[in-house]
């Protein structure tokens, strides 16, 4: 093919043409998708979990089309209902007490929102991030981002000799589920301290959950030292653990032990493109007229989007049957043992399948799209499984039937 594309992404040689609404659970979206050759796929990576109703789900494509029919642009200075009734849900749902948000296109947008609102709100100027972390892509998100790959090169963080490059940012990173290198840091550079910025599960760094102990500890040291405290939820939220937030199935009551600042999409549109960076109303009011904008942000195609989304989630019990499918697979895996898979991790319909190498899960998502199964890794070996909130155990047990039969084709071809 004659990709005209930047290689920015190796590509899988696959060519998607359609969602497969045949077989598909009446009156929902579909899991499976057909390419332009005919063959049809269980697609259990869902734009890396932008699809919790799966593709094409009838009242949300309605719900979108009416929005296309009535607004779909306008200027963020002018108020929409879709923007505002989405601004009320949001702040309904998040771990934050009297929360106000912003909203934007992508997940990176979102976290340089909180980048620039935790900074100009403390006055402060170092972030603590963590390791294995992934934030995003902009200049402020790869600075948090853990892989120094992804920085080079164009940033350099406190305490690296990496020569010259295009910026210097105050970014310090500890490790994940540690409190005390956290602790050792607050001490030497508390005052300092704008943000800690967290992954409640970590996403792209292998789907490592959080321990309770250790969300309430970043908590307390965070309070300790005047510091904030900044959720990424952009993969582990909107619901794909059974609750809105990952920080409230990890931790408990949704305000029990809130948080600052908090940062969602992938999921929350259902598909369509839409982000949200929601903060406590004080922080919040630090970020006056020319402090921040986007362009498409909370436009009314991608509110109504959203708000849809969220509607069918509630009405369905998605929260619910996303919360469930973890210990689904795990049941599966219980029954029918595969030695070779070391661990079943995440929450809900956040599931890391640790491979323990590197190469054999790259060659196991190889094989499992010539299986039918579209997957991807995660972190070094692990195996992602980003299912619709709505699927269940026959969509489960493809999933791991196919690892299975994959490592087993693997190993022959080896």
């Amino acid at each position: 093919m004659d990709d005209r594309r930047w290689p920015t992404y190796k590509p899988r040689n696959l060519t998607l043409a359609s969602c497969v609404m045949e077989g598909a659970p009446t009156g929902r979206g579909s899991f499976r998708v057909r390419d332009d050759e005919g063959n049809v796929y269980l697609d259990a990576i869902g734009g890396i979990g932008c699809l919790p109703l799966g593709h094409n789900d009838p009242e949300w494509t309605a719900a979108l089309l009416a929005q296309a029919q009535t607004l779909v642009a306008a200027s963020g200075p002018f108020y929409t209902e879709p923007q505002q009734a989405l601004a009320r849900d949001i702040v309904q749902r998040v771990p934050i007490r009297d929360a106000k948000v912003f909203l934007a296109n992508t997940g990176t947008e979102v976290t340089e929102a909180a980048i620039k609102l935790a900074t100009r709100a403390t006055k402060r100027d170092v972030i603590v991030a963590f390791e294995r972390a992934f934030h995003g892509r902009t200049l402020g998100s790869i600075a948090l981002t853990a892989n120094p790959q992804y920085r080079d090169p164009y940033v350099t963080l406190m305490g690296e000799d990496t020569g010259p490059r295009f910026a210097s940012m105050n970014v310090v990173h500890v490790p994940y589920g540690d409190l005390a290198p956290l602790k050792e840091v607050f001490d030497r550079l508390g005052s300092r301290i704008a943000m800690v910025c967290l992954e409640p599960i970590q996403g792209e760094g292998g789907i490592h959950p959080a321990r309770r102990e250790f969300l309430l500890g970043v908590h307390s040291l965070c309070r300790t030292h005047g510091a904030l405290l900044g959720l990424d939820e952009i993969q582990c939220g909107s619901g794909r653990t059974g609750e809105f937030s990952a920080w409230t199935t990890l931790v408990g009551s949704r305000l029990e032990f809130p948080v600052d600042i908090a940062w969602y999409a992938k999921a929350l549109g259902g598909g369509f493109p839409i982000a949200v960076c929601a903060a406590r109303s004080d922080l919040a009011e630090h970020m006056g007229k020319g402090s921040h904008g986007s362009t498409f942000g909370g436009n009314p195609l991608a509110c109504g989007a959203a708000l849809a989304t969220l509607k069918l989630m509630d009405e369905r019990d998605l929260f619910g049957s996303a919360g469930r499918q973890l210990s689904i697979l795990r049941r599966i895996a219980e029954t029918d043992p595969e030695p070779q898979v070391l661990d079943v991790r995440g929450s809900g319909a956040m599931i890391g399948i640790e491979l323990g190498d590197e190469a054999k899960a790259l060659a196991v998502v190889a094989m499992m799209q010539e299986l039918r199964v579209l997957a991807l890794t995660s972190g070094a070996s692990a195996i992602r499984c980003l299912l619709p909130y709505h699927a269940g155990e026959g969509e489960l047990r493809e999933v791991w039937q196919s690892i299975r039969e994959a490592l087993r084709r693997v190993a022959t071809r080896s």
